[in-house]
């Protein structure tokens, strides 16, 4: 039962909301915005911005939309989406959501990969518990100037509820065009 409820909030947490949009215009000028990648002095900068993507997609008790949390979502938000993977992003959400309320995430660790790659090592926290569940493989990239949770831990992440999910679209496509 506690493992049923685990994977439902799992899923849940694949398409809960992420992370909070800007709302309204200004009217001062602003400062352009650095472009925060994983090496040198903004490495620093990078991680936390990667925690910051994480636990806008993950940790439920920050109620957040699901259209919030697409702009912390590759493939979900910004420039480049695939409407699909956002489609199913947000069908997930609206059938989880009470679930995945329940959830927080312990980021363990950030490796950088690349400038614009990372690994993440994270435990899902389901009620102040660990869940033991976590995708083997997760990873974080640099979309334009905001980090993001990849759209292949999303899919792996969706897995964990349904195998087929990997054989199917979207999550076929984006596995297999890297």
């Amino acid at each position: 039962m506690k493992k049923k409820f685990a994977i439902a909030v799992i899923v849940a947490l694949g398409v809960a909301p992420f992370a909070v949009g800007v709302t309204g215009a200004s009217a001062a000028p602003t400062k352009k915005a650095a472009v925060l990648v994983c090496a040198g002095k903004t490495k620093p900068k990078a991680i936390k911005a990667i925690g910051t993507a994480y636990n806008s997609i993950l940790n439920g008790s920050l109620g957040l939309t699901a259209e919030q949390k697409t702009e912390f979502l590759q493939y979900a938000g910004g420039k480049k989406i695939n409407q699909a993977f956002r489609d199913k992003f947000f069908s997930e959400f609206a059938k989880n959501a009470a679930a995945a309320a329940t959830v927080t995430i312990a980021i363990n660790r950030v490796k950088c990969t690349g400038k614009k790659t990372a690994d993440v090592d994270f435990d899902l926290v389901i009620g102040g518990t660990d869940s033991g569940l976590a995708p083997g493989n997760a990873s974080a990239v640099l979309d334009g100037k905001v980090w993001k949770f990849s759209a292949i831990t999303m899919c792996d992440m969706w897995a964990l509820a349904d195998t087929s999910t990997l054989e199917n679209e979207p999550c076929l496509t984006i596995l297999t065009s890297g």
